[in-house]
């Protein structure tokens, strides 16, 4: 049975104050929870002010748009699924983020064709006022690193965009990659790369409706460019331990250039040659039964591809432990409690980054804010304002130096375990496993 709800129309707005007030939170946020590698390409994004549409894969679950939000300067604006915007008040701030309500079939509305017209009608007047808009071509996220089908929505808007506005029919399409090392862990790298604007022109019809089959092809081509795109489906999860070894997050934009071809070559590969094919699937398959008879330390990024990968063991890290810990003494509870509350509640890894960073973000400003005001509640007179902001700057840098105490401690991990992998006698079945995989592949 169909529903009845309001029809919702978004108002004409480029930017929000709401929006200007929270990419600060956000930034912070992206910025402690992951560690940022590199943002390639960006020297070359369109000016704020700058009617564009930006367009990325999606991996993270609701992650995926932090990075978006935290280093475009422009604000960008959002389709979000409508059943989040029923309550008027979550309606209210969600506007002032930029976000506007898309239906889906499972909100089984009638008038469903309806009221999406209205939203794209929205969205277009919004790019012709000024705005850019922030897409996932595919629909929905998918939590591993792939390019799905792309849906139709991109196609129509820039074709309604078209007809309706004629300076619209060549805004700027710009490709967005996000490469996360491990997306659900902490202090795990991600690097986000901007591609060159996708042109698009020659896809628009003479009745005022887009080639769609010409422009997903054209979009794909650009978006595997800048993202880690396994195929086939089939062979995903045999090609990914390779992929993992290669260290993408960690490749400059000319180190970057050689993954997408390698991985469109694996994609041609396993269709066009079936001894190659088997021959790699038994190589993984030997190193998967080596590895769970005999675990060997660490994992893919750690091995790399060779011996000569082996990341610099920097023993001195541990000893920085204590003050490290002293750092964090400020945040560590409320962390500690979020960290446990999203491990009980929290099913599904793709959103284990999101709620651990959203709540954060929120948080850890307040709970520094309210150890502040008892700092400066229980100093001696006249020291009141300096130790409140004592321990607002022991709150903030101290999670900060935190992390980056993190980041050391990933690496010293990795270079341990790298190091016992390739030289340890114990190791020499995996390591010959691994090694015949890699050989394998090429």
């Amino acid at each position: 049975m169909a529903k009845t709800r309001p029809i919702l129309t978004p108002p004409v707005q480029v930017s929000h104050l709401y929006y200007r007030l929270t990419r600060v939170l956000v930034w912070s946020g992206i910025t402690r929870y992951f560690r940022i590698r590199g943002l390639d390409g960006f020297d070359s994004l369109p000016k704020p002010g700058t009617s564009a549409i930006f367009i990325s894969n999606h991996q993270n679950g609701m992650m995926d748009p932090m990075p978006i939000c935290a280093f475009i300067p422009q604000q960008m604006h959002y389709l979000t699924r409508a059943d989040v915007f029923w309550n008027p008040v979550f309606r209210h701030f969600l506007f002032g983020w930029n976000q506007m309500p898309v239906y889906r079939q499972r909100d089984r509305l009638a008038d469903l064709r309806h009221r999406n017209d209205i939203i794209f009608d929205a969205c277009v007047d919004r790019m012709e006022a000024g705005a850019a808009m922030a897409l996932f071509p595919e629909g929905n996220h998918n939590p591993f690193p792939s390019l799905r089908p792309l849906k139709g929505g991109l196609a129509e808007m820039l074709a309604r965009g078209g007809r309706k506005h004629e300076d619209l029919r060549d805004i700027q399409l710009i490709p967005i990659g996000l490469d996360y090392e491990h997306y659900a862990d902490w202090r795990r790298q991600l690097r986000v790369r901007a591609g060159t604007p996708i042109p698009y022109a020659d896809c628009l019809k003479e009745d005022g409706t887009m080639d769609k089959v010409a422009f997903h092809d054209r979009v794909s081509t650009a978006l595997k460019k800048v993202m880690v795109d396994i195929q086939p489906t089939e062979a995903q999860q045999i090609f990914h331990d390779g992929v993992r070894a290669r260290r993408t997050t960690e490749l400059d934009a000319q180190a970057w250039e050689e993954i997408p071809a390698t991985l469109e070559a694996w994609r041609k590969r396993w269709s066009d040659d079936p001894a190659w094919t088997s021959r790699v699937t038994e190589a993984h398959r030997a190193w998967q039964s080596a590895q769970q008879a005999q675990p060997a330390p660490g994992r893919p990024e750690a091995w790399g591809q060779g011996p000569e990968d082996v990341r610099a063991r920097r023993w001195w890290v541990r000893l920085l432990n204590p003050l490290a810990r002293l750092a964090h003494l400020p945040t560590w509870p409320i962390a500690a409690l979020i960290r446990q509350r999203v491990k009980k509640n929290v099913r599904k890894l793709e959103f284990v980054s999101t709620m651990r960073m959203g709540f954060a973000m929120v948080f850890f400003p307040l709970v520094w804010l309210i150890e502040s005001a008892l700092a400066g509640a229980l100093a001696p007179e006249g020291w009141a304002v300096v130790a409140a902001a004592g321990m607002w700057v022991w709150g903030n840098v101290g999670s900060r130096l935190f992390g980056r105490f993190n980041d050391a401690m990933h690496i010293l991990r990795d270079a341990e375990e790298g190091q016992a992998f390739w030289h340890d006698p114990k190791h020499s079945e995996v390591r010959q496993a691994w090694q015949n995989y890699l050989d394998a592949l090429k």
